[in-house]
């Protein structure tokens, strides 16, 4: 309990000391996975967006991602995990097991909220944090897996978002938004791009110099 209680001790004044480097905290983050819960984490910033511990499949998000409207978000409701169209990719990926709830945003959006206890545990939380969206200021994350495809970097690239980041393993030349992790070359996709990104991307920069959104409705 001493060694558990130390380690907390350790986080929080790291987080103190790392949010002394940004000039805002009051962002909210859109992910396809845990990368926005590992930010807000690292500067030691109380969620603002409801996307976090919780991911979706690269179709579902970049078809969100374009038609993308805070209304979306309050459309949340259930299904069961069988009922995936996903199904197959959980089961080649051993998590098609019924242990956590699967949502549907706007009856068509799936979000696998993979750390979550239930689905009355999922809703409340998201609709809690719903509730703290920053809408001028917004940071869209994307990233290379989970039936991710080479079309998908274009569209993301013609999204009018101005605050946007797509972590890749393989160079798309000519891109604005996608970073490139070298770690992960030759490889089929980026894993955990909250520690992974660091040589490539710098976080504190790109919240610093973080636009405000004008035309997000």
């Amino acid at each position: 309990m001493r060694i558990e209680f130390g380690r907390k001790i350790e986080k929080f004044v790291k987080s103190k000391f790392y949010r002394l480097f940004i000039n805002k905290d009051d962002f909210t983050i859109i992910a396809n996975n845990c990368w926005g819960t590992f930010i807000y984490k690292k500067f030691g910033i109380s969620y603002k967006t409801p996307f976090v511990n919780l991911m979706l499949f690269a179709p579902d998000y970049i078809n969100f991602l374009e038609n993308f409207s805070f209304d979306v978000l309050e459309k949340l409701e259930f299904i069961d995990q069988k009922d995936s169209k996903h199904a197959d990719e959980l089961q080649r990926l051993g998590i098609f097991n019924g242990d956590y709830p699967v949502g549907l945003l706007d009856g068509q959006y799936e979000l696998h909220f993979l750390h979550y206890r239930s689905e009355a545990d999922a809703r409340d939380k998201w609709f809690r944090r719903l509730k703290r969206i920053n809408k001028n200021r917004v940071i869209f994350k994307f990233s290379d897996g989970d039936k991710f495809e080479d079309s998908m970097v274009e569209r993301f690239e013609a999204l009018p978002f101005k605050n946007k980041v797509l972590f890749t393993a393989k160079e798309y030349p000519n891109t604005e938004s996608v970073v490139t992790l070298q770690k992960f070359k030759g490889k089929s996709r980026v894993h955990d791009e909250w520690k992974n990104a660091s040589k490539e991307f710098n976080v504190v920069k790109f919240i610093n110099n973080m636009q405000e959104n004008e035309n997000i409705k």
